[in-house]
């Protein structure tokens, strides 16, 4: 289990977040949801243990997130980033072995290709695994790295996978296939949270929805519980319907459509 109390996170004089109180059991998929700027991101760098807060702490499986080295949670947690900085021209295949450098120094095991080749299957990126990863579109790359982090922690019992903005890239299909495969991971006992910006997406997938507004915590439960009109106009400030999917029995958001009029001032020359 990951327990985090009264987190609080300030550079300076900014504080990003403020006393937020979060938990995750194994078997559970969180979607987090926000506007820009609502320390969505910022949850997960500490959850993770990339950033230290200011107050509060984060305790994994009964144990402070800091008394873990470095090699050790990289065998119990792993987190993809939004973005990815590749400086060198590495094939898919050896961008996914990199999940599994925590388990070997120089040569990867059987058991590390073994990983990284069901991983590649699993993302659907078989006809792409000896390909430049440079050369491919920001979908693709997208799903060349959540094969490494899930190489990274392939075959853990109760692993934390930590997902920011995974599907921001991707087409439809492939939004729904990284989540399918984040919902069957959860299912299996792993402890997922997932950054994420469509509603209806979180709603189809997850367990609960933790909805952040200005650095704090505004609500956590269910998709049909948080899921409300009101409170999407509080989060988003945008009018919404909310309807029951009847095929999946989940909330299903249509946004209000907003009337702009951009007035363009006539040349003056």
């Amino acid at each position: 289990m990951l327990i985090a109390e009264n987190l609080t996170y300030a550079i300076k004089q900014h504080t990003l977040l403020r006393g937020v109180n979060f938990s995750i059991r194994p078997g559970e998929f969180i979607g987090v949801l926000g506007a820009n700027g609502a320390g969505k991101s910022t949850l997960l760098r500490l959850l993770s243990g990339e950033h230290t807060p200011t107050c509060g702490h984060v305790s994994l499986a009964g144990r402070d997130l800091r008394s873990y080295g470095d090699p050790e949670l990289a065998t119990r947690r792993a987190t993809m980033a939004q973005q990815h900085q590749l400086s060198s021209d590495f094939t898919v295949k050896e961008v996914v072995l990199m999940g599994r450098y925590p388990y070997f120094e120089s040569v990867p095991r059987a058991e590390d290709l073994a990983a990284a080749d069901e991983t590649i299957r699993l993302c659907g990126l078989e006809m792409l695994a000896d390909r430049s990863a440079l050369a491919l579109s920001g979908g693709e790359r997208q799903r060349v790295h959540l094969a490494r982090v899930l190489a990274q922690l392939w075959n853990r019992a109760n692993a934390l996978l930590l997902l920011d903005e995974p599907v921001s890239a991707m087409d439809i299909r492939f939004q729904h296939q990284t989540l399918a495969i984040a919902r069957s991971l959860a299912n299996r006992g792993w402890m997922v949270v997932a950054v994420l910006h469509d509603m209806n997406l979180a709603s189809q997938y997850t367990d609960r929805l933790f909805l952040m507004k200005n650095g704090r915590k505004l609500l956590d439960g269910t998709p049909i519980e948080v899921l409300t009109t009101r409170n999407i106009f509080s989060i988003f400030a945008i009018d919404a319907q909310v309807n029951i999917n009847p095929a999946t029995l989940r909330p299903m958001v249509i946004p209000g459509v907003i009337n702009m009029d951009a007035m363009i001032p006539a040349d003056q020359g």
